[in-house]
């Protein structure tokens, strides 16, 4: 050995670069959908890998309001719909008005 110190081991993946795969792979995801946001569950408080407090989890669901919101689908109300959907839908509560307005964006503020 040249440099006088231990040959290198080699091989083994190191935890910076198992780290830096997974974050890679969910780069690829999110790159490859459309989220509007992103929501982080910590799923357990022991950083156990795989272990999941369905406690904590539920928790932190309700916190989040994302138990409401499914509620809220669950129920058949929309909660997400281009504006067009929504115009034929909702048009006649204020059919007078979106009559009215000059365009789609003068209607949505009436």
């Amino acid at each position: 050995d040249a440099g006088g110190g231990r040959p290198k081991k080699g091989g083994g993946k190191t935890v910076t670069s198992f780290y830096k795969s997974q974050l890679d792979d969910l780069m690829k995801t999110l790159y490859a959908t459309d989220p509007a946001f992103i929501r982080c569950v910590v799923p357990n408080t022991h950083k156990i890998p795989g272990g999941v407090e369905s406690g904590l989890v539920m928790h932190q669901y309700q916190c989040n309001g994302v138990l409401a919101g499914i509620a809220i689908c669950r129920k058949g109300f929309p909660n997400k719909m281009l504006y067009p959907e929504f115009k034929v839908r909702y048009n006649i509560l204020g059919a007078a008005a979106v009559a009215k307005a000059k365009n789609d964006k003068a209607a949505a503020g009436a």
